[in-house]
């Protein structure tokens, strides 16, 4: 994990469903309508995500239809995940490395929330399950605190309290383990760069991802790279750069 509250992660969902999900016969409606956490994590362990820009969300059944033409320079795959399911390791997952994603049965009073803590009704209706991010949680409140899908003007800003225990919302959660960082970044500014010649240990920030370090296999291409960065960095110039295991082995500057 980055562990760096700042990026700007989006990944595309249309990628995972309308591409991995409709590989094994999922679609948006019917008997085979919708999917769950433990395939599609798998799917984005074997075969990786974009980035929202290379297949932008749109709603409506469709076959991988618009994946954008350089996706596979921009599939970014999970090392793994982990299934919770205790409310403690929920708990101490998110307070120390992030969101994770909790399903739950959706009941017809579900819709109409618009803030509190949210609490099945005793007549309410079953509608079908439901998945969404768990951000956060309160134990003076007893509730956790989830980010929907459903835009900003459901609920409270798109996000909702619903207390511990309640239709299946903390039977399981999934947390992600950490990417595979490993790939092309494709125009990126270089905003800042710290070295140590003496042990060929070197570091540039790059906008959007954060510090890297450049892969030190010779003094030649370490020196190399550093100068073309630094010059990069100069002139305001975007680069792109190649990751192998986190490490920058080639640029185009």
């Amino acid at each position: 994990m980055k562990r760096n509250d700042g990026l700007n992660v989006n990944y595309s969902e249309a990628h995972l469903f309308y591409c991995h999900a409709r590989s094994e016969g999922r679609r948006c409606s019917g008997s085979n309508g919708g999917w769950w956490v433990l395939p599609s994590v798998k799917a984005f362990k074997d075969k990786g995500v974009v980035d929202d820009s290379c297949y932008p969300y749109v709603a409506g059944d469709q076959a991988c239809s618009g994946l954008c033409s350089d996706s596979a320079n921009r599939t970014t795959k999970i090392t793994g995940y982990t299934k919770l399911t205790s409310i403690q390791s929920m708990k101490n997952w998110i307070s120390t490395k992030g969101a994770v994603t909790a399903c739950f049965t959706v009941y017809s009073d579900f819709y109409a929330y618009r803030s509190g803590v949210y609490r099945k009704s005793q007549n309410a209706s079953r509608e079908g399950g439901h998945c969404v991010c768990c951000v956060g949680y309160s134990d003076a409140g007893n509730y956790w605190i989830c980010k929907n899908s459903w835009g900003s003007s459901w609920g409270d800003g798109g996000y909702f309290k619903i207390a511990y225990g309640q239709v299946g919302i903390d039977s399981e959660m999934y947390g992600i383990n950490g990417i595979v960082d490993s790939g092309w970044l494709r125009n990126k500014r270089i905003t800042g760069v710290w070295s140590n010649t003496a042990a060929k240990n070197a570091w540039v920030y790059i906008s959007g991802e954060g510090w890297k370090r450049i892969s030190n296999a010779t003094e030649t291409s370490t020196t190399n790279m550093l100068a073309q960065l630094l010059a990069a960095k100069g002139a305001a110039r975007n680069v792109s750069l190649r990751i192998e295991n986190g490490l920058i082995v080639e640029i185009y500057a």
